[in-house]
């Protein structure tokens, strides 16, 4: 696994040069261009608050700072999956003309979704000071949990990137799976309300840690518990483990898919 991340920093020119062209290709012709990345999560931020706020009579300045600081990871991890499963199937001529490590295509959508990731936490600041809720120190401790986050998604990238190359139909899938796990993870509501019945399911949640990493320092301006550290740190791990080790073994057979 280390020679393969060594590899990985001997291209990081083409990575970076790669991640910039699909920016770049993202916003050639728009008029507003960069500025939808900001215009967006206001969007969805006004929309989702002010909807799920009046429909279950919460408090909209307290709940539009919970629903997007958990959105914010949300929309960051199910990105990157549904980029990364087409990262490997999008760039045959690469694949298949020229060696660079294959790694690189998850990788490089991991990146452009960052870039999305930055300019919503600019939007969540932004409304934070808009409405006064309190910066504390324990947002200071949000680059480490992006990393965490950003390990988490780049695992599952190569998962998903690995699998849409022998089943086309996986992507679709993978849509129908994100929708739904969107449902059934507290982003729109809050875990606190559920019953307690329904809370042994609940609590099973693979992106729960992550989402807690997110929620605590920006909502409940404090810093998550250790024991979520550690639990989004083993995940974080362990998926990207899994993720290079099965990506690494199929990827000699790319070729004979594409």
């Amino acid at each position: 696994m280390i020679q393969r991340f060594k590899e990985l920093y001997d291209y990081r020119d083409f990575f970076f040069q790669f991640v910039y062209q699909q920016l770049y290709q993202r916003y050639s012709g728009s008029v507003l261009g960069f500025l939808w990345t900001l215009i967006n999560p206001l969007l969805v931020y006004a929309s989702f608050s002010i909807i799920f706020s009046m429909i279950n009579h919460w408090d909209l300045k307290d709940y539009g700072i919970y629903f997007f600081s958990g959105y914010m990871f949300w929309n960051f991890f199910a990105n990157s999956c549904l980029h990364g499963a087409e990262s490997v199937v999008g760039n045959p001529g690469y694949v298949t003309r020229l060696y660079v490590p294959r790694m690189v295509f998850p990788f490089a959508s991991i990146a452009v979704n960052l870039v999305d990731l930055g300019a919503g936490m600019l939007v969540l600041f932004g409304l934070m000071a808009f409405l006064r809720t309190p910066f504390t120190p324990a947002l200071l401790a949000l680059p480490c949990f992006i990393l965490i986050a950003t390990i988490f998604a780049g695992g599952a990238a190569l998962l998903c990137a690995a699998c849409n190359v022998f089943l086309r139909d996986f992507r679709h899938l993978l849509s129908a799976v994100l929708f739904l796990w969107f449902f059934f993870s507290p982003v729109l509501w809050k875990l606190d309300g559920m019953p307690s019945q329904a809370r042994g399911y609940l609590d099973n949640n693979p992106v729960l840690p992550f989402l807690t990493l997110f929620h605590d320092p920006i909502w409940r301006g404090h810093a998550p518990a250790a024991s979520v550290i550690l639990a989004s740190c083993g995940l974080a791990l362990v998926t990207l483990a899994a993720g290079v080790l099965v990506f690494t073994r199929k990827e000699k057979d790319f070729y004979y898919y594409l």
